[in-house]
């Protein structure tokens, strides 16, 4: 039987972690051991901007131990992954230098949405009950140590996610001055959040009625252990999540800290994690509570598995990334039918060309997020489109898009309509493959948009083929329409040069009049 062993290594901003796997086809994935040890990268980077000596010193000799247990277990494969406590350090890059010279370690810094992303696959995995409440307004909320994330499912679809700076150990760096000044933390914590969520509950919740609410984060295994009401796996009503939050309030942080055999600073962290459940629950009206203990190493692990194609999800991931876009264009009031219209016609485009592109299917999943929101500029001013939904989508989190991904997206959608850099113009914002991959997803795009310039849906029917001939190879597009298509044709055929210019293919527009 082949079996694998494999270590997950999160990074976090309060704590380091490990977990060792197997995975086999027989048992399929299996913890066999984990490492926890509390350092609070984010203290440095939330409060200072940068790790300092101490704390660096600290995570790589944790980390040398890490990399000696792995030996142990004779590990073939590893993730070793950071979030924001080391994201938005200032001294990340050396940082990450360091520990690979002196651990050998490879640590990949997670975008926000990535690593919330993989958190939902492993609830997904994991959580039975996930892939059954999120059929009915569910919001999911994941309290980290830097920021909070809100998103809500519904029809087992993902219909938006928000990110708010209200993590627990950034709210108790930047009230750690005014703590001691008052009798009721409490009081001073919902106070701080208070702007914050009633702003999301503004813009999102009114629309969304919330039927459940699932919660997962980086304390919620001390709260569960405070109170005899809190338990994992288990629908909670309000009721005994008000009354088990009362009763937590009311111990304070040191009574906490002996409870728990946890650091004051530690214990600390446990209210602002509270409160934030205790506010969405009253401002979303959920009916219950369903606590996870999933965490970013079993996201890493069942990551991995994916990859390897040694287990399969019950959720379609990819439907929320395009569904999420889709929602963001609605908020920008775009016209859908021609968005849909587009969506079809670019599409169709990069299937015919398969043999010939040197894409995948990730690539395709570009194209189509940059087709959904290439018009959400208009919005906001229709003299310059491109750029304002240049900015939109730089602006915007798309939950399973890295910052990268997002950028190659933008930049489809800004070079719809404008003069394309040259590599050099770039000023090297991306690599020559990243490049090349842009022009390539752009001209698709220009092409597809060109169709529906009128925005009537001309040709909602095409059919797409390559022809190949002695002196050249032609992308042979018919449609069967009444329709006059000559504003249609004009743009296409000005959109053709960039196009052959970048796939060396002449497209080629026909329109068959059926009786």
């Amino acid at each position: 039987m082949s079996v694998t062993t494999f270590a997950a290594i999160d990074v976090g901003s309060n704590n380091l972690a490990m977990k060792i796997y197997e995975f086999s086809k027989k048992n399929g994935l299996h913890e066999i051991d984990s490492i926890k040890h509390t350092l609070e990268l984010g203290s440095d980077t939330y409060t200072f901007g940068a790790l300092s000596y101490p704390v660096i010193n600290e995570l790589i000799q944790v980390l040398e131990k890490f990399v000696v247990k792995m030996k142990e277990y004779a590990v073939s494969e590893y993730a070793a992954c950071a979030t924001s406590g080391l994201r938005e350090a200032q001294n990340c890059i050396f940082v990450l230098d360091q520990i690979q010279l002196r651990t050998g370690l490879h640590i990949r810094i997670l975008s926000n949405s990535e690593q919330r992303f993989l958190c939902y696959k492993a609830m997904a995995f994991f959580e039975k009950p996930f892939n059954q409440m999120i059929a009915k307004n569910t919001a999911v909320v994941d309290v980290g140590a830097g920021s909070i994330q809100i998103s809500l499912f519904n029809h087992n679809v993902l219909q938006n996610t928000q990110n708010i700076k209200l993590g627990s150990l950034r709210i108790r760096e930047l009230l750690s001055n005014v703590e001691k000044e008052t009798l009721d933390y409490t009081s001073l914590i919902n106070e701080y959040m208070e702007y914050d969520l009633s702003t999301y509950e503004h813009l999102f919740l009114p629309k969304n009625k919330v039927k459940h609410m699932i919660g997962f984060g980086e304390h919620l295994t001390e709260l569960v252990k405070l109170s005899k009401k809190l338990a994992f796996k288990q629908p909670l009503d309000i009721e005994t999540y008000t009354a088990a939050f009362q009763a937590i309030s009311k111990k304070g942080i040191e009574q906490c800290s002996k409870e728990l055999n946890l650091s004051k600073e530690q214990a600390s962290l446990l209210l602002p994690t509270a409160v934030v459940f205790h506010k969405l629950l009253k401002k979303s009206k959920a009916a219950d509570l369903y606590l996870s203990n999933t965490c970013l190493c079993d996201a890493l692990a069942v990551d991995f598995a994916l990859k390897q194609e040694k287990l399969s999800l019950p959720h379609d991931f990819i439907a929320d990334i395009v569904e999420t876009s889709r929602n963001i264009a609605r908020r920008y009031e775009c016209n859908e039918a021609h968005l849909n219209n587009v969506e079809h016609i670019a599409l169709a485009l990069f299937d015919s060309m398969k043999k010939v592109h040197g894409m995948n299917r990730r690539d395709r999943l570009y194209l189509q997020i940059a087709v959904i929101l290439h018009s959400c500029g208009q919005f906001i001013n229709m003299n310059q489109i491109q750029y304002n939904s240049y900015h939109i989508v730089m602006s915007t989190e798309i939950i399973g898009l890295s910052h990268e991904e997002r950028k190659l997206v933008a930049n489809v959608v800004r070079y719809k309509s404008t003069n394309f850099p040259s590599f050099k113009e770039t000023n090297h914002c991306f690599d020559k493959t990243t490049y090349v991959k842009l022009a390539k997803l752009t001209a698709i795009l220009r092409l597809a948009n060109s169709l529906d310039k009128s925005h009537k849906q001309k040709l909602n029917a095409i059919s797409c083929r390559l022809k190949y001939t002695e002196t050249e190879t032609q992308l042979i597009i018919e449609t069967e329409t009444f329709e006059d298509i000559t504003l249609e044709q004009g743009l296409f055929t000005r959109n053709a040069e960039f196009f052959s210019q970048i796939y060396g293919i002449r497209p080629v527009l026909k329109q068959k009049r059926s009786i």
